[in-house]
């Protein structure tokens, strides 16, 4: 279920309305239910508000704030849950969750803690 909804955002979501926040969201669900494909894709997702300053701020154009902090750190924290994986479902024990493993991504990482 969470899969299909997580479809149909994509699918149908007016990226206009969306906050910094909403991509890292995006590409944590996708990992969790096994769409890594998803999880990059939506960081990666060409919009004006998932963007970011060369100072890394995600300011939210169009809107009141000219940086929004947290969408840095749900940057942050997807990644760490693509890199690490997270115990609960043994994903822990295939490292690189997040990441499509069909050649396209070489990922290493370091120390980053298992999620829950």
């Amino acid at each position: 279920m969470m899969e299909a909804t997580l479809l149909d955002v994509l699918d149908d979501w007016q990226w206009e309305s969306a906050w910094g926040w909403d991509f890292p969201a995006m590409a944590m669900t996708a990992t969790r239910v096994g769409r890594p494909d998803l999880a990059v894709d939506a960081l990666l997702m060409d919009t004006p508000k998932n963007t970011y300053s060369p100072v890394g701020h995600n300011p939210q154009f169009g809107g009141p704030l000219p940086l929004y902090n947290a969408a840095n750190g749900g940057l942050l924290a997807a990644v760490s849950l693509m890199a690490a994986g997270w115990d609960a479902t043994g994903a822990a024990g295939a490292d690189r969750p997040g990441f499509p493993r069909d050649g396209t991504w070489q990922v290493r990482h370091e120390g980053f803690t298992v999620w829950p």
